[in-house]
């Protein structure tokens, strides 16, 4: 039991460890990091397939994964068709060779060391006689279907390096995402209400010739405002005030409570307690 256990946890780090892209031998050291952090952006994909068709052939492309298991490696595939039957299966290109190109709208990898070309075709030095492929992932908010489609190439330019477009979401995060609906939303508020406040004041000065403090659009509301707030919040927490409940739990009588209006000045709350305490004395005297 225990000796399948331990084999089938080398097995899985096995399967993890052949998921993944390897950079080309030729990638200076100064670069790897950068690919390799770029490459990171499609941690989520990894592994999954995707399988298009154009003419008479037919590409099968696994994410950092082997398509086939021989030869091993091999994340990209053509199968060429001839009335419906496999004729012939090219490997275009090996996920242990991958170079990594991006911008802030895309991500492009390219995989080298694919089959041969048949005499002196596509020989240079770039794809040293050998097929390889390109996989354009762009970034797209919208797409829900992620199909990979190959780029037309009516002139056959492209013959040595095919290349294939991924529209995908992932990639998205490559760029900046901008102003979200909220920060749009203040914004809109701020300059608005800066607006309000200059306007309102050239106003008032040039139109109306007011001065100092009477320059400012609306005042009164404005120097009320702290009040109307603790109204508000006296509303909402001081039921015994509002709600006609006194402190000892004695619900008042709307000729005792009255209404209220309003925080006064303490001088004039004041003059209100000594003159109920003047009429208390008035009462109680012969």
């Amino acid at each position: 039991m225990k000796g399948l256990c331990v084999g089938l946890i080398l097995c899985v780090m096995g399967v993890a460890a052949a998921e993944q892209c390897v950079l080309d031998d030729s990638v200076t050291p100064g670069d790897r990091d950068k690919q390799e952090a770029y490459l990171h952006t499609l941690d989520s994909l990894i592994g999954k397939e995707w399988v298009t068709t154009r003419r008479n052939s037919e590409y099968h492309f696994v994410l950092c994964g082997d398509v086939v298991k021989k030869p091993p490696n091999a994340t990209m595939i053509q199968k060429v068709k001839d009335a419906g039957e496999v004729k012939e299966t090219l490997v275009l290109g090996l996920h242990n060779r991958t170079l990594v190109n991006s911008d802030k709208h895309w991500l492009m990898l390219t995989f080298r060391g694919g089959d041969p070309y048949t005499g002196n075709q596509c020989v240079n030095s770039s794809s040293e006689g050998r097929r390889q492929a390109h996989v354009i992932f762009i970034c797209d908010h919208e797409e829900k279907e992620e199909v990979m489609t190959v780029l037309d190439d009516s002139e056959g330019t492209l013959a040595c390096a095919l290349t294939f477009i991924i529209r995908h979401r992932v990639v998205c995060t490559l760029s900046d995402p901008g102003l979200g609906g909220w920060s749009i939303f203040f914004i809109i508020l701020l300059v608005s209400f800066g607006g309000y406040f200059i306007f309102g004041f050239f106003y008032l000065r040039l139109v109306k010739g007011a001065k100092g403090v009477e320059q400012i659009p609306n005042r009164t509301f404005w120097f009320r405002i702290g009040n109307m707030l603790a109204d508000g919040c006296g509303a909402v927490f001081r039921c015994d005030r509002y709600c006609g409940v006194g402190n000892e739990g004695v619900v008042r009588t709307s000729s005792s409570s009255g209404s209220y209006s309003g925080y006064s000045p303490i001088e004039e709350q004041l003059a209100q307690d000594l003159q109920e305490a003047d009429r208390d004395s008035t009462l109680l005297s012969p």
